[in-house]
C-alpha cells in the first residue's frame, strides 16, 4: 500500500499548490470531474447445449480528474469487478489470473478470492499531466496509443490490446513518462519511456508525425524489450475510401548480426454509405506467425497478454466489420476474423439498444469455427447480455 500513499501525497501537494494559486476564485465544478459507469453482464459459453457454463460480471468504473490550474491535470481511474458463476468455479486460478498487474507498480487488488466468487479492483490510470501550447508532459500510469488502425496496431508499442475483449473499452495503461512537442499544427515529436529494472524489460521509443500529400504519416524507433523496433504508418483516403496502415520491424538485440527479425503490418480500407452503414476490411501479416492447432490458436486469439510483435498467432489474418443503425435507438454490428493456415474463423455479431439517456443494453455473440479432421466444425460459442448505466 506504500505506493498508494506516495501517489496520494504527490497528487495532494500538486492539487493544494494549484488551489492555493487561485484560492480567491475557486469554482469546484470546474476543478473536479467525476464520471464512470456500472455494468452487469451475464454470459453463457458452450460448444453444444449438453454443457452450458454461465458467468456473471458486475463492472464499475470511476474516472476522477482534478484541474488545479490551467496547465495541470491530475487523473486517477479505477475499475472494480465482481465475478461469480460456473466459469469462475471451474478455474481455481481465476483470482490470481485476474489480479495480474504488468505495470512497474502493482495497482491490482484481489479483495475476495473464493471458489466461485472473485472481487477485484485495479487502478489503470494514475497520472499528472502538464500542458502548454507547444508541450505536453504526462507522468504515471496512462494510455499511450500510437496505433492508427482499428483492428490491429503494430505501432502500438505500449498498449497493444485485443479487440475481442469488447468490455474493456478504455484499454490497458502503462507506467510511463511521455513528452510531446508540437512544432506546428500538423506535426509533432514524441518520446515515451516505460522503464523497468532492466533495459530488456523496458520500452524507450520516439515518434514523429507529419502531414504530406493530404496524408498523415508517422515514423518511430524504439528499444522494445529485447528487440530494436522500427516502424511507421499512414492515414488518408483513396477517393471516397479511407485508407490506413502501419507496420513495425522487430530485430533481436542479441545476437544482432546472426539473427533475423520479424515484421508485422496491417492495412485497412473503410467506407461509410449514405444511409450510415459503415464497413471496414483489414489485413494483418505477421512473419513470426505459426501453424499452431485450433485450440492453441483460440487461446492466443482470446489472450489479453498481446504485444505489438504478436497481435495474432497466424501469418495472415483477415478482418471485416460492418455496422449501422436501423433506428435512433438500435444499432447492429458484425465482425469476422479469419486466420489463414490455421483455418480458424471467429464471428462477433452484436445488437445495441439505447433504453434512455445514459442507459444502454447490448447483446453480443462470439462464435468459433475451425478445421477438425478435414471438416469445418463449431469449436465454441459465447453469448453476452449487458446493461450499462453511465454517470
Amino acid at each position: 500500500m506504500q505506493f498508494i500513499v506516495k501517489y496520494f501525497i504527490v497528487f495532494a501537494l500538486l492539487f493544494a499548490s494549484g488551489i492555493a494559486q487561485s484560492q480567491d476564485s475557486i469554482n469546484w465544478k470546474e476543478k473536479l470531474d467525476v464520471r464512470g459507469y456500472i455494468k452487469y453482464m451475464n454470459s453463457a459459453s458452450f460448444t453444444d447445449l449438453d454443457a452450458v457454463y454461465t458467468n456473471n460480471l458486475i463492472h464499475n468504473r470511476i474516472n476522477f480528474k482534478a484541474y488545479p490550474s490551467e496547465k495541470l491535470t491530475i487523473g486517477i481511474e479505477l475499475r472494480n469487478r465482481i465475478f461469480y458463476g460456473e466459469t469462475v468455479a471451474l478455474n481455481p486460478l481465476f483470482g490470481q489470473q485476474v489480479g495480474i498487474d504488468n505495470g512497474l507498480i502493482d495497482m491490482s487488488f484481489v479483495l475476495v478470492d473464493k471458489s466461485s466468487f472473485v472481487m477485484h479492483s485495479q487502478i489503470d490510470r494514475a497520472y499528472v499531466n502538464y500542458a502548454t501550447d507547444k508541450w505536453d508532459v504526462r507522468v504515471g500510469r496512462q494510455r499511450i496509443n500510437w496505433g492508427i488502425n482499428m483492428a490491429w496496431n503494430p505501432n502500438d508499442l505500449f498498449n497493444a490490446y485485443n479487440l475481442i475483449d469488447f468490455d474493456y473499452m478504455e484499454r490497458p495503461g502503462s507506467d510511463a513518462v511521455r513528452v510531446q512537442y508540437y512544432p506546428s499544427l500538423l506535426s509533432s515529436v514524441e518520446i515515451a519511456v516505460k522503464p523497468d529494472e532492466d533495459l530488456d524489460k523496458s520500452v524507450i521509443a520516439g515518434l514523429y508525425k507529419f502531414n504530406k500529400w493530404k496524408y498523415d504519416f508517422q515514423v518511430l524507433g524504439a528499444n522494445y524489450y529485447t528487440d530494436v523496433a522500427l516502424g511507421g504508418g499512414w492515414a488518408g483516403s483513396l477517393k471516397d475510401l479511407g485508407f490506413k496502415g502501419e507496420g513495425t520491424y522487430f530485430h533481436p538485440k542479441q545476437p544482432f548480426a546472426d539473427t533475423t527479425g520479424g515484421f508485422t503490418m496491417s492495412a485497412t480500407i473503410d467506407y461509410t454509405f449514405k444511409k450510415g452503414i459503415y464497413i471496414n476490411a483489414s489485413y494483418l501479416i505477421n512473419t513470426l506467425g505459426t501453424q499452431s492447432s485450433n485450440l492453441l490458436a483460440m487461446q492466443q486469439l482470446t489472450s489479453s497478454n498481446l504485444s505489438a510483435k504478436m497481435l495474432m498467432p497466424a501469418k495472415h489474418t483477415f478482418f471485416i466489420q460492418t455496422s449501422g443503425s436501423i433506428n435512433p435507438t438500435t444499432s447492429l454490428s458484425l465482425a469476422v476474423i479469419y486466420l489463414e493456415g490455421m483455418n480458424l474463423a471467429f464471428l462477433m455479431p452484436s445488437v445495441g439498444y439505447s433504453i434512455k439517456d445514459n442507459w444502454d443494453l447490448s447483446l453480443v455473440g462470439q462464435v468459433y469455427f475451425g478445421e477438425v479432421q478435414n471438416s469445418f466444425q463449431n469449436l465454441g460459442n459465447s453469448i453476452y447480455l449487458r446493461v450499462t448505466a453511465n454517470f
